[in-house]
């Protein structure tokens, strides 16, 4: 497969045009050639990294975690290690907002089950018993 014009790479890998022109301009693909016209001209292997991009998206992996598998990858270094590194790390992060919605959850069944008391009015601090007799969360947790 020959070079191909941005139109063709974007339908290709199955993202936008925008898209491939945000990842040339962050690092994560390399500056295309460019035709006399001025026109972007793309290597076949673009596909496959736009692809790569999108599967590590897909475990939840952040651009800048991807581009630095990239550059291990684009020195010739295998990224394994550091990619079973990123992921460990997304996993804790992940464990800990599962928790915390967890918590969140608990909150709002119980704040729902006790409800309002009839007839209240706000006054001074109390703007809605539902909400004020909820207690605050941990510091570094949801709030």
């Amino acid at each position: 497969m020959s070079d191909s014009f941005i139109g063709a790479v974007a339908k290709r890998a199955g993202v936008p045009i925008k898209t491939i022109r945000y990842y040339e301009e962050i690092g994560l693909l390399p500056k295309p050639s460019r035709t006399a016209s001025r026109y972007r001209l793309y290597s076949p292997e673009t596909v496959d990294r736009l692809q790569f991009i999108k599967k590590a998206q897909s475990l939840g992996l952040r651009l800048e975690d991807i581009k630095e598998i990239l550059e291990l990858a684009d020195r010739g270094r295998c990224p394994c290690g550091h990619v079973q590194h990123l992921l460990t790390l997304r996993l804790r992060e992940l464990n800990r907002k599962i928790a915390d919605l967890h918590l969140i959850r608990r909150r709002i069944a119980q704040a729902t089950r006790s409800g309002c008391p009839p007839r209240f009015r706000p006054h001074g601090k109390a703007v809605c018993p539902t909400i004020d007799r909820q207690r605050m969360m941990k510091q570094g947790r949801a709030r």
